[in-house]
């Protein structure tokens, strides 16, 4: 009912599209509609006056009305697309400015440092291995950009039809093993334990292995992000009826339920999680959609603020 007012909403479609009312698609089309409506009208009358048949009349202003109809919709088309791309362009450098921004200022001051004078100094006099820590931001640092730019281009590839969406059989539960060996160090150092269980006679699924795996690798990344120090993480795999279902459960900060329903759009990130300052691009589960969409696939979540979330998501098996 919200999104039908909301399309109905000339001024909130405007402030959506972050642009002036003179050029707001829907505020177009109610002027295009007032012009077909005059149009039609004039026609009428003057059809009424100059021309015997009525049904001539009918047809002319019928002619007339749909093709009026259909410049319409095109031109309104054409401005709603260069609005959306006009909101996205903007959407976009202020994500990634924001994004990057952060860890260049880490990387330049850990760079700084190493190379100045200071660090010389402390480097001879003292033998804590302080150099380690300064290369251990750069390295998480270099990490987050190259995680950004890896899910926009991931994004690009999917939206582009230019992703790897050959569909192979294979285990799901032979991907999760593997996420789960890759991130056990980042584990580690939060203090979280992952526990998975299979369902005997779980068939494979079908569809692209390495979008798949890009999925695992955003759950479970999120799981343990999300999750409270010394918190556990548990995944099962089940099979249904021509499909194989995947959920994961961490006992962390959830999701508001005002934000719920926004938590698949591209760029989202929950109150709560910029709050706890939690690192995430916003781009994960939105990547997580667009795959298991494209494999034919379902994806859900249930979720309780400081309680945990438990995400799930199906895959056919043929």
């Amino acid at each position: 009912m919200d999104n039908i007012l909301f399309q109905f909403n000339i001024f909130a479609q405007c402030r959506k599209y972050q642009v002036p009312l003179g050029q707001c698609p829907q505020f177009l089309f109610l002027v295009m509609g007032i012009i077909i409506i005059v149009a039609s009208v004039s026609f009428y009358a003057i059809g009424e006056r100059y021309v015997s048949d009525p049904r001539i009349v009918a047809l002319v202003i019928l002619v007339v009305s749909i093709t009026l109809l259909v410049i319409a919709f095109t031109i309104t088309r054409s401005f709603e697309d260069l609005a959306e791309a006009n909101r996205m362009k903007a959407e976009f450098v202020n994500i990634v400015s924001h994004q990057l921004r952060a860890p260049l200022t880490n990387l330049r001051w850990a760079t700084q440092f190493l190379s100045s004078g200071e660090f010389s100094t402390v480097a001879k006099t003292l033998a804590t291995g302080k150099e380690s820590e300064y290369f251990e931001i750069i390295k998480d640092n270099s990490h987050r950009m190259e995680q950004l730019i890896d899910d926009l281009l991931t994004i690009t590839r999917l939206k582009e039809g230019r992703a790897d969406t050959k569909k192979t059989k294979f285990s799901l539960a032979g991907v999760v093993r593997g996420v789960i060996d890759e991130a056990r160090p980042f584990m580690k150092a939060s203090n979280i334990s992952i526990e998975l269980k299979e369902e005997k006679n779980t068939p494979l699924v079908f569809s692209s292995y390495p979008l798949t795996k890009i999925v695992v690798e955003n759950f479970v990344n999120n799981a343990i992000n999300y999750s409270k120090r010394g918190g556990k993480v548990a995944i099962e795999i089940r099979p249904l009826p021509k499909r194989v279902e995947f959920r994961i459960t961490d006992n962390g900060i959830g999701i508001p339920a005002g934000d719920q329903k926004y938590i698949f759009e591209k760029f989202f990130r929950a109150k709560n999680a910029d709050k706890a300052s939690i690192y995430g691009t916003g781009l994960g589960l939105f990547i997580a959609k667009l795959v298991i969409d494209e494999m034919k696939g379902k994806i859900w979540f249930k979720s309780r603020e400081n309680q945990g979330t438990t995400f799930y998501f199906t895959l056919p098996t043929s």
